[in-house]
């Protein structure tokens, strides 16, 4: 019996679907179907009731898959104690590329590296890189699900002003939207999404300051003491060493928030990458 059959019959057993296990397992749905109908045939009797809703264990696939998960999960565990360390490729907006998260993330328990190999200013342009296997992981801005994907949250981030440690506003503990526009702007890319949502709240309350500058994230903070300047950042981006010359203040009534989720396509990454980027990413 070829162990690609019993890899398959208990990925479907898992996901419920043909596709789903295709997915997860990096093969074509005709593979894994094939893989199956192979197994059934040198067992002689039905693992799985298929309907339009997906696949279901009969009782007998019910008892096998019983007999034989434990051993298998067994069976992976001494052959990944064998395995050199997997080197998971991950993709980040700008405002936690490897800046301001490290460069690799080692997850005790897992046999993974993660490293950061991807930067995109729009989150969703991951998704073609995803399905092409360019990357084997995401982390998403305020976008919790696709099809054909595995996700989870790791982090609610929220935002705060910075500005030069002689700015008029720094004796504030706690500044307003108001405070904010009334001096210089130095905002991300207009490509990005914090971009769009501040652009909106700037016309909805009619903010019409012309002295606005949109800049690469790893400009803003050269730019802010140059120009006596605010910005509005994620507070992930309030660590060292940029916290040596600036300020950081708090926003009344923050419109502004966000939740980071991890995207992958295996679901075998899923909780070791969600585990390190939480330990990583906690404030």
């Amino acid at each position: 019996m070829n162990i690609r059959y019993l890899e398959a019959f208990l990925t479907i057993s898992e996901e419920g679907s043909i596709s789903k296990a295709a997915t997860r397992l990096g093969l074509t749905q005709p593979a894994v179907s094939r893989h199956v109908k192979e197994l059934e045939k040198s067992l002689n009797t039905a693992l799985f009731i298929r309907s339009h809703e997906g696949m279901t264990l009969t009782e007998t696939g019910q008892l096998f898959y019983n007999d034989v998960q434990p051993t298998w999960h067994e069976l992976q565990s001494k052959l990944d104690s064998f395995t050199p360390k997997k080197a998971v490729r991950l993709g980040v907006a700008p405002f936690i590329s490897s800046t301001y998260l490290p460069q690799t993330l080692t997850y005790e328990d897992s046999n993974m590296d993660i490293m950061c190999t991807r930067t995109q200013e729009n989150c969703l342009e991951f998704i073609p890189m995803l399905k092409k296997g360019e990357i084997d992981a995401a982390i998403f801005e305020d976008y919790p699900h696709h099809d054909g994907f595995y996700s989870t949250l790791v982090k609610h981030d929220e935002y705060q002003v910075a500005l030069a440690e002689d700015h008029p506003l720094a004796n504030f503990k706690e500044l307003s939207l108001e405070q904010c526009f009334s001096y210089p702007q130095i905002v991300p890319p207009k490509t990005s999404r914090f971009y769009q949502m501040w652009q909106a709240l700037r016309e909805k309350n009619g903010w019409r300051r012309k002295d606005i500058q949109s800049l690469p994230h790893r400009s803003l903070f050269h730019s802010l003491k140059q120009n006596h300047a605010i910005a509005i950042i994620p507070k992930l981006m309030v660590e060292p060493p940029w916290n040596q010359h600036f300020l950081f203040k708090r926003l009344s009534n923050c419109p502004f928030t966000r939740d980071l989720y991890l995207f992958t396509a295996k679901k075998s990454y899923l909780k070791p990458l969600q585990q390190s980027l939480v330990n990583t990413l906690q404030r």
